[in-house]
């Protein structure tokens, strides 16, 4: 028990200190010469940051109901959506669509954390999708392990609309995904490609791509 607790006071211990290295550096605010883009980007890396590191501070998990994968999965598309425009009109007014086909934890997770929340001024709608590939339209659509056979009709049905497929498993980026989830060292990251962005009319920011595990030009 005592060795536990000692575990758990060094997690806690290394939170803080990156923390306060992604604050400022300093335990101040950046100065106001400082550039927007800089700026922002601390802030972005927290966001992306911090879950992973809550993660790494608190006790062991053995609840079987938690899908720490799914929370972060969630997290990510969350955070992702909103450092993406997309250039159709159409899709910039009225809700703001993530479909998920497949993998019911995420969608729980989804609804649970960002079902009341917006992205922009466009609240945000998670529908749970039937198991095919007559997709509707959405920004994002997000399609898990059990439902990859889909993947080959999806891209085509998908092809040049204005949705962010995302997926994970390996070789996506090569196939059309513009997101691919994937693990590195049993950390859950993202690889993104840009040119799939273009071709489904996304424009991706700056700090999706540094954040990302691997940009695909």
């Amino acid at each position: 028990m005592h060795k536990n607790i000692t575990e758990r006071n060094r997690r806690a211990t290394l939170l803080c200190r990156v923390v306060y290295l992604f604050g400022t550096g300093s335990g101040k605010r950046a100065p106001k010469s400082t550039p927007r883009v800089m700026r922002s980007g601390l802030r972005y890396k927290l966001v992306f940051l911090l879950p992973l590191l809550l993660c790494a501070a608190a006790p062991e998990q053995r609840d079987a109901d938690k899908d720490t994968t799914a929370i972060l999965q969630a997290n990510y598309l969350y955070n992702i959506a909103k450092l993406v425009e997309w250039k159709d009109a159409q899709m910039r007014s009225g809700n703001f669509i993530i479909g998920v086909i497949g993998n019911t934890n995420l969608y729980q997770e989804l609804i649970k954390q960002y079902s009341t929340r917006t992205i922009g001024k466009q609240p945000i709608e998670v529908r749970k999708l039937p198991r095919n590939a007559e997709v509707e339209r959405c920004h994002i659509l997000f399609v898990g392990h059990s439902d990859l056979a889909l993947m080959p009709e999806i891209y085509k049905r998908m092809h040049a609309q204005p949705t962010m497929v995302v997926t994970e498993y390996s070789g996506a980026l090569e196939d059309g995904a513009v997101v691919n989830f994937v693990k590195v060292d049993n950390l859950l990251k993202y690889e993104l490609s840009l040119a799939n962005a273009t071709k489904h009319g996304l424009v991706v920011g700056l700090t999706l791509k540094n954040l990302a595990h691997r940009v695909e030009e």
